[in-house]
């Protein structure tokens, strides 16, 4: 047994993911938990770094839902990473690769690729 510090509850060892460089504290549950909103919170704070509107339509954050939002490249051949790789990487290369895009909510994003 051992300690999750998340809530401070014994769980059994099978519950928290095995490591070589050094024992987990969160068990499975808590961190893929904290994992997912670490990304959330990414995805926000990338969409108010970008202003919060779809610069086609305008719609805008909080008012509509995070998901609703992509953010698109300009020049295809200057995407360096997609969202699900780059949100994983510090601020400063986060912000270096949203500088190449606009926000655009999910609409807009599929009619500027069928055009």
């Amino acid at each position: 047994m051992r300690e999750c510090s998340k809530y401070k509850q014994n769980k059994p060892e099978s519950e928290f993911y095995q490591s070589n460089i050094r024992k987990a504290t969160y068990c499975k549950e808590c961190f893929n938990k904290y994992t997912i909103q670490r990304w959330i919170d990414r995805k926000i704070e990338a969409i108010q770094y970008k202003g919060c509107s779809c610069v086609d339509c305008g719609i805008t954050y909080p008012q509509t839902p995070y998901q609703v939002f992509d953010f698109h490249h300009l020049n295809p051949s200057e995407k360096d990473f997609q969202w699900d790789k780059l949100r994983m990487k510090n601020i400063n290369i986060i912000r270096a690769e949203l500088d190449r895009c606009v926000l655009l909510c999910a609409n807009c994003h599929r009619i500027r690729h069928i055009t």
